[in-house]
């Protein structure tokens, strides 16, 4: 892997532009991304991010309709992609090299004059309905929003990315642009370039990036809630429990790579490869579940253990016992030696791997610089904290976790005993 490659500029209208070359690709990766995710929505806004991305698409002054901007996107042999997160909204495409300077065209059009028309509203928002109704029927990302408004309550968190259904139903085109006005501020967001980089015309894509009008830097989003063990069920009939856990953590902070990395073997070691604690207990030895994942993620004020796993209703309790005492067990003792090792070399394999991926670099660079303030973007940065984390860093991590977790749960779950 190529190492600290990555540069930094700041356009006139104070928007970053990142370049993360790689040699002896073909592709390249833009993104365009804003402070604007679900978490800087106020009262009245709820579903704003989401459905102002939606609308993004709808058409730009260069490109009128949805059809012309997709169309546009096909003759360079992509498509134009849009995502909203709890804490920004992204625009961006992959294509091959020689065509990165039309993407970025595109993508600062698309970012700096959609034309957001009223009459396309009403018709965005009903497939943001269905959207949230596919969701809704679906027991797993179901149980993923039960964890989620435990984990959250009364915060916008709460609810997810798109918002329920009667916030949607209520947003008025007004609001959808005075979120823009306040949250798609180039000061504080983002233009990010992975990959081959030759074809770059730097002076044209610094005038495309001028053309996001310039706004003042949004107000800071509002702190989490303190953590709280709750628990939220859901009772379907079936013979499927799909069961989500988030234990806190306490003390770690996402804003600092060491703590990152670190947060990164542990989840490996938790429920990454076969080998590991949960997919051995659960799967290997006791036969419980098909699958089961987890990983440490979080806020600058708040870090979690997520585990996730769909199991009969008959072992339901015996797998929540079993999960909670491989947990105690790295608490109390830590892991092996052998464990800390193998660990730190599969996730710093798996990192490397993923890497590989320009789009994988743009993402990186995204969420480092938009969720944590750090500009420290090349991954070899990561890569060589991954590969110094030790058996007491990940015995470190364990034992701040709290053994009393948030639940969410859907499926026949009977007398869950969900008790510590």
């Amino acid at each position: 892997m190529e190492s600290l490659t990555a540069s930094e500029a700041v356009a006139a209208n104070g928007m970053r532009l990142v370049e993360l070359p790689v040699s002896g690709r073909l592709a390249t990766a833009i993104s365009v991304v804003f402070p604007a995710g679900a978490r800087h929505e106020g009262a009245g806004e709820v579903g704003a991010a989401h459905l102002l991305e939606h609308l993004a698409f709808k058409g730009t002054e260069g490109y009128p309709t949805a059809s012309e901007l997709n169309r546009a996107a096909e003759y360079l042999g992509t498509e134009l992609e849009g995502i909203s997160t709890t804490d920004y909204v992204e625009f961006s495409t992959v294509v091959r090299a020689e065509s990165a300077m039309a993407a970025a065209e595109l993508l600062t059009d698309l970012a700096a004059r959609p034309r957001l028309a009223e009459a396309d509203v009403d018709s965005e928002r009903t497939v943001i309905l269905q959207e949230i109704a596919d969701a809704d029927e679906d027991p797993g990302s179901r149980a993923d929003d039960l964890l989620t408004g435990a984990l959250f309550a009364g915060h916008r968190l709460a609810t997810s990315v798109a918002g329920a259904r009667t916030d949607v139903e209520e947003l008025t085109h007004a609001a959808l642009l005075g979120f823009r006005e306040r949250q798609w501020s180039p000061s504080a967001g983002l233009v990010a370039v992975a990959g081959n980089v030759d074809h770059l015309d730097r002076a044209r894509l610094t005038e495309l990036i001028g053309r996001i009008p310039d706004r003042p830097p949004p107000p800071p989003p509002p702190s989490l809630p303190p953590f709280a063990a709750r628990t939220a069920l859901e009772q379907r009939e079936g013979s499927v429990v799909h069961l989500r856990l988030a234990y806190q953590v306490q003390g770690l902070d996402f804003r600092l790579r060491r703590d990152r990395a670190v947060a990164e073997v542990f989840s490996q070691l938790v429920a990454g490869p076969m080998g590991s604690r949960l997919f051995d207990e659960l799967r290997e030895q006791h036969s419980l579940c098909y699958w089961v994942d987890a990983g440490v993620s979080g806020y600058e004020d708040q870090a979690c253990l997520f585990v996730g796993c769909s199991v009969s209703r008959a072992d339901l309790n015996e797998t929540y016992e079993r999960i909670g005492a491989v947990l105690d067990g790295l608490r109390t003792d830590g892991p092996s030696d052998e464990e800390a090792r193998r660990f730190r070399a599969y996730s710093s394999g798996a990192v490397a791997l993923s890497f590989e991926s320009v789009s994988a670099r743009v993402d990186h660079a995204t969420e480092l610089i938009m969720e944590y303030g750090d500009h420290a973007v090349d991954p070899i940065l990561l890569l060589r904290q991954i590969e110094s984390v030790t058996r007491s860093d990940i015995a470190e991590l364990a034992a701040r976790i709290d053994p009393r977790p948030c639940v969410g749960c859907v499926g026949p779950t009977g007398n869950a005993d969900f008790a510590v």
